[in-house]
């Protein structure tokens, strides 16, 4: 989960940008508003927070004033106004992005997706990528096509190795089985997943235990809640049915 701040001293514009989250960008988890640069300043040093969505004009001082008086900081800041001449001061304080009001909703989702780029840049810089979301949130942080994707968990069905490549089958919030191709191998998601009830079963399927309805003996394979059945490996299979049991 990314955890967010929106600054603004217009509650209707913290309203719209809240459903704009909720359509098109469901892995942030707001943890604070504030309608003034002074309420800000007194309550934003004391929050763990990786966005701050922000106003310029702040009803008692510009966004700009309040991030001078700010210690160092380490969120990402996403500019979201309906002035159009700050945009350069903006990139200047290491923004993000710069959006105009009305916000567009791909293009916020766009904005996060950079926002995201670079947080997670950043935790592999420290060697805490891989573990960032999967051990603070039940989530696996997955890199399909230029874009970063958070997967709860509970959603993954089953990955299937691809060479050197992994693709991972799971349920979006529609109910519709969705693919993604990550570069990383199998492997990988094993020793991540593990963990969390997954079984390898071959050398070419690792299972979400929990997605697991019934499995048969000849040919051994088990058969998964959207109704794939996938073979599991004759020298796995009593390691699989003492998993399953437990």
């Amino acid at each position: 989960m990314i955890r967010a701040v929106i600054i603004d001293d217009e509650s209707m514009h913290h309203d719209v940008l809240k459903r704009s989250l909720a359509l098109f960008c469901p892995e942030v988890q707001l943890v604070a508003e504030f309608f003034s640069g002074s309420e800000a300043l007194s309550k934003l040093p004391s929050l763990r927070f990786d966005i701050l969505f922000l106003d310029i004009e702040l009803g008692d001082m510009t966004s700009f004033e309040m991030l001078q008086q700010l210690p160092d900081h380490d969120f990402h800041i996403i500019f979201i106004t309906s002035f159009d001449q700050y945009a350069i001061k903006a990139f200047k304080v290491n923004a993000i992005d710069y959006l105009l009001k009305p916000v567009d909703g791909q293009q916020l989702r766009l904005a996060l997706n950079r926002a995201m780029s670079r947080l997670f840049s950043r935790e592999s810089s420290n060697g805490l990528l891989s573990d960032y979301n999967i051990h603070k949130n039940n989530r696996l942080l997955i890199s399909d096509s230029f874009e970063l994707k958070l997967l709860d968990i509970k959603t993954i069905i089953y990955c299937q190795a691809a060479i050197n490549y992994t693709d991972i089958y799971y349920i979006d919030p529609q109910g519709t089985e969705i693919k993604s191709t990550d570069s990383k191998n199998l492997k990988y998601y094993e020793e991540k997943l593990r963990p969390f009830g997954f079984i390898r079963l071959h050398q070419s399927f690792l299972v979400n235990k929990e997605h697991i309805l019934k499995v048969r003996k000849n040919p051994c394979e088990v058969v998964m809640s959207t109704g794939i059945k996938l073979p599991v490996a004759r020298e796995r299979k009593q390691e699989v049915l003492n998993q399953i049991g437990n």
